[in-house]
């Protein structure tokens, strides 16, 4: 083990004398990394807010609006249009108008008075990796919970 450090103490003493006769070395090697923390630190936000999302609401029920009113609510989706069917919601995305698309089946509302557990299709895009993992994440509570029952 010994050898291992063996001539660690001679380069340390010669980098703490390199340090002391040039104060600019100890400036770039401490307070440099110490303001590239701050700045990056509080400067990148990565959480997602207000995400252009269009739904296509097959159902169109008390249940299926509640699903898009909790949607709304969230700071996470920002519902930029409503369509009609499957091709608007693709053309939607792979235009850029949107980054998600959200298709709410015909049997959502049936599925769920019925004690049966529905899904929603989520289409999220994915060219954007750093919006799109955090968004996955995002999605799950809604997309799989059943609307509050009053």
């Amino acid at each position: 083990m010994n050898n291992l450090f063996r001539g660690f103490g001679a380069v340390f003493y010669k980098e703490v004398l390199h340090v002391r006769r040039d104060s600019a070395t100890l400036f770039f090697s401490l307070f440099i990394p110490l303001i590239q923390m701050f700045v990056l630190g509080f400067g990148i936000d990565t959480n997602v807010r207000q995400i252009h999302t269009v739904v296509f609401n097959g159902d169109g029920r008390r249940e299926s609006r509640e699903l898009i009113d909790r949607l709304k609510n969230s700071d996470t989706f920002n519902i930029i249009d409503y369509v009609t069917n499957d091709r608007d919601l693709n053309d939607a995305i792979i235009s850029g108008r949107a980054r998600v698309g959200i298709k709410i089946p015909v049997d959502y509302s049936d599925r769920l008075i019925h004690d049966m557990s529905s899904q929603v299709l989520v289409l999220i895009d994915g060219s954007d990796s750093s919006v799109a993992g955090p968004l996955e994440q995002k999605t799950l509570p809604f997309a799989s919970a059943a609307p509050m029952r009053a």
